[in-house]
Formats: structure tokens, sequence, C-alpha cells
């Protein structure tokens, strides 16, 4: 893998901050560099366009997400520790890598996100696919799938997509809200495995 300099590791951080604060179509170059603290023609230098800098922020997260999903590989009946896994992992993901600017540009443009997921490909869910082969032989609820990787999303997503949201609507500090989400995944893995079992 690239090895990225310094400089590249600081205009890819203001870029994800500019992205995040104006959106994609509202991001500017100019705005990139006085956030990276350096010249606009340093940073095309390094980077040639706004797009290839969000490719290049997009592309990373990726190279984070895609790994998760060989949770589901179908090598055994023992499906509540891989749910159990899947959650913490995604939990690790949410919490290390900003997310705010990836779901605003699914949400703006899915067409143009479908070029960058993996959405067009052909292969089946594989969540969805494990799931069915559990139904099939009696291991899990008579339930749609889809409904338990959708449930499994948003409750690794929604507490730090609304982190701010949360802190106050929970009353806790920062710190205590980190400290909370360190038992909270295992607990909503719980109401996941709950809801699965027949």
């Amino acid at each position: 893998m690239e090895e990225l300099t310094e400089p590249e590791l600081r205009i890819l951080e203001a870029a994800r901050k500019v992205f995040e604060r104006d959106g994609y179509a509202g991001a500017r170059m100019q705005h990139i560099a006085d956030e990276a603290g350096i010249s606009k023609a340093s940073l095309h230098y390094y980077f040639r366009s706004k797009e290839k800098l969000f490719e290049r922020i997009f592309d990373a997260y990726i190279k984070r997400v895609i790994p998760l999903f060989s949770t589901w590989q179908d090598d055994g009946d023992n499906w509540q520790p891989k749910v159990r896994k899947f959650m913490l992992d995604w939990m690790e993901v949410f919490r290390e890598t900003p997310m705010l600017m990836i779901v605003q540009e699914f949400a703006r443009d899915p067409a143009k996100m479908e070029d960058y997921w993996t959405l067009k490909r052909k292969k089946p869910n594989a969540f969805v696919v494990y799931y069915e082969r559990l139904r099939k032989d009696g291991l899990v609820r008579d339930t749609d799938p889809k409904v338990f990787a959708l449930a499994m999303h948003a409750l690794c997503a929604y507490p730090y997509m609304n982190k701010g949201m949360m802190i106050g609507a929970l009353r806790l500090k920062p710190a205590e809200y980190e400290a909370y989400m360190t038992t909270y995944v295992d607990q909503a893995a719980e109401i996941i495995i709950r809801s699965m079992k027949k």
C-alpha cells in the first residue's frame, strides 16, 4: 500500500473537514488549501482536483469497510459471535472514520456514489446469504434478513452520525459518551441476537 507523506495526510484531513462542512458541491480547492494551511498551488501539486481528493478519502473508507463482510463467510452455524464481531467492527469504523461526508454524498447523488460503491456488483449481500442459510437450517427466525442487516447498520451508525445530538439528549459529557459506547455495542448486539433467535 502506498505510504502517504505528511502533507498528503494533512491535505486529506483538511479536505474531509471541508467536504463535511460544505458538501462535495460546495467545497472549493481554495477552502481545502486554507484548511490545510498551504497554498492552492501546493494543493494542486499533491492533488489535481477536488474529485481526486474525494476519491482518495472514499477509497480509504471502502478499504476499511470491505473486510468486515468476510464475517459472514459461511463456515459454520455459530452465528451469535459473528453478529457480535460484525457490530463491534462496524462501531470501530464509525468511531475511527468520519462518515458525514460519505453519507451526504450517498444522499445527494446516489447514482454517482454507485460508481464508487459495490452496489453495481451482481453479488448478493453476504449477510442476507448467510442468514438465508441459517433460516433454511432452522437456526434463526423466519424473518426477512434485510431487516436485521438494516438494524445492525443503524445501531452502529446512528450513535456516531448523531453524536452531538445524542450527547445532549442523554445528558452526557463527551468523555462519558465515549465510555458508554464501549458497552453499548455489546448491548446492541444482544438486541439483534435476541431478535434473530427462534
